[in-house]
């Protein structure tokens, strides 16, 4: 009879928990090519009343918005032929951001491509890296070596020409000399875009969180 009675006591206490809360998820539909996965409603703060009089209660709609972000690379590796010594550049990748907040890109593990394939008589080549729309802008402008790289932390503030695609091409230099061994020499580094204006409700992964109805609040 105890272990019944705690049981409903139990219950009861939850019961009453969830009235208290008040917070209940509904169904999400969506039109054309929206996909009702990509949001999530909850009804809460329940009110009522009886008596002979007039009645006035506030009534809200929140939207909570999460930073998403969507880009595209025209590549992600550049390939050198090179028949003998000099100074080289070219653009080939083109790279296009979008995003509803602030993006942050940084650059990791970049380096001088390295003689791949044992010993050489310089084992490096100099390589550089730039952005811009042309060659003629880019050819005697800023250029950055790996490590010169690795140090940059490019922050895109939330804009309208960000929301609608903010695109510019990468630029590869490299520089061959006469004791640069005949072989492959490469280099690998890590480009990270960071969303800096995200919500608490999302995992790491960009999916919603178990316990999401806890993101509600009793807010006006």
């Amino acid at each position: 009879m105890r272990r019944f009675l705690l049981i409903m006591a139990i219950v009861f206490s939850l019961f009453s928990l969830t009235i208290a809360n008040g917070v209940t998820e509904v169904p999400v539909y969506a039109y054309g090519d929206s996909d009702p996965n990509n949001a999530k409603a909850f009804v809460s703060m329940p009110t009522s009343g009886s008596c002979n009089k007039n009645w006035e209660f506030e009534f809200t709609v929140e939207a909570q918005i999460a930073q998403w972000v969507k880009w595209n690379i025209s590549g992600t590796k550049w390939t050198w032929f090179v028949r003998k010594p000099g100074t080289y550049f070219t653009d080939c990748i083109g790279f296009t951001l979008y995003s509803n907040g602030d993006i942050a890109v940084d650059f990791d593990g970049f380096a001088s491509p390295t003689y791949a394939t044992g010993t050489s008589v310089n084992p490096y080549i100099d390589a550089w890296y730039a952005f811009g729309d042309k060659s003629e802008d880019v050819a005697f402008g800023t250029w950055y070596s790996p490590s010169e790289l690795n140090d940059q932390t490019a922050l895109f503030p939330d804009s309208e020409e960000l929301h609608y695609g903010w695109g510019t091409k990468l630029w590869s230099k490299i520089k061959v000399v006469e004791c640069n061994s005949a072989s492959t020499y490469r280099d690998t580094g890590t480009i990270t875009l960071t969303l800096k204006n995200q919500k608490p409700w999302l995992d790491d992964n960009g999916y919603y969180l178990n316990n999401l109805e806890q993101f509600v609040t009793d807010e006006r």
